[in-house]
């Protein structure tokens, strides 16, 4: 008999290839990818600024009404829009601590309350702790034309109050045209001098007849640097271009 042979089977490698990207697949992806970014980021950068403005305006609307409220409870009077600096009743400290924050240590100011913009802290730096001003319009001590009648040639006025020596307020309830008069805006940081507030605040008051005041103490952080956001006197927020000439007229 013959013996039964063992049949060997040899199974030889598979010559089929693995699935897989090619070198121009690969770079068409990119490509395509690249291009969709190229498309959406000017809509998200543009989503973006609006949502800073939106937070903007919110901020101004509650500081406006904290102010309103703390007028209702001292006979008109808004908080100081000046001295005394580093302590109540300085309008932005009455604004930190009614909306529940406070600094911390030496710093008097926190870096997350309502009295920070988005807009101001992404191009002014993280560490910002105040981007506002409060209209002071006729109380910064100012010597100023004031017309007279008879066709008298006018006569210099001088401001009763001066907010940097004295601890001045608004009489909001005297405002003649509060649905169109600024009572907190955008502010940018002030050329540097003594007495200024540091790097990490920006100027806490603004005279609208003053031509420096103008020129640098305006924050126009929206809309590519060109616009302004402003709260009223009656609690209404938007956003401005230029300033109206009826903001130049003294508050009482």
């Amino acid at each position: 008999m013959i013996p039964s042979q063992r049949t060997t089977t040899v199974h030889r490698a598979s010559s089929k290839r693995v699935p897989g990207f090619t070198l121009v697949e690969l770079l068409v992806v990119v490509g395509v990818i690249g291009t969709l970014l190229a498309i959406l980021l000017p809509t998200l950068a543009s989503a973006r600024r609006a949502g800073f403005s939106a937070a903007c305006v919110s901020n101004l609307r509650q500081m406006s009404v904290i102010c309103q409220q703390y007028a209702d409870d001292h006979k008109g009077l808004y908080p100081a829009i000046g001295q005394p600096y580093g302590s109540l009743p300085n309008w932005a400290l009455v604004v930190q601590q009614a909306a529940g924050r406070t600094g911390t240590g030496a710093e008097l100011y926190s870096t997350a309350s309502v009295l920070v913009c988005p807009a101001a802290r992404s191009l002014l730096g993280p560490e910002m702790t105040r981007t506002y001003a409060m209209n002071a319009t006729g109380h910064s001590g100012l010597s100023a034309p004031q017309a007279s009648a008879g066709g008298q040639p006018p006569t210099l006025v001088t401001d009763r109050t001066n907010y940097d020596t004295g601890q001045v307020h608004i009489r909001g309830d005297l405002v003649r045209s509060p649905s169109t008069v600024a009572l907190l805006l955008d502010s940018d940081r002030a050329t540097p001098a003594p007495g200024a507030p540091p790097s990490t605040r920006t100027a806490s008051v603004i005279d609208f007849r003053v031509e420096t005041h103008l020129r640098e103490r305006i924050g126009r952080f929206h809309a590519d640097k060109q616009v302004f956001n402003v709260a009223r006197f009656d609690g209404s927020a938007l956003s401005f271009r230029d300033v109206p000439a009826e903001w130049t007229q003294p508050l009482p």
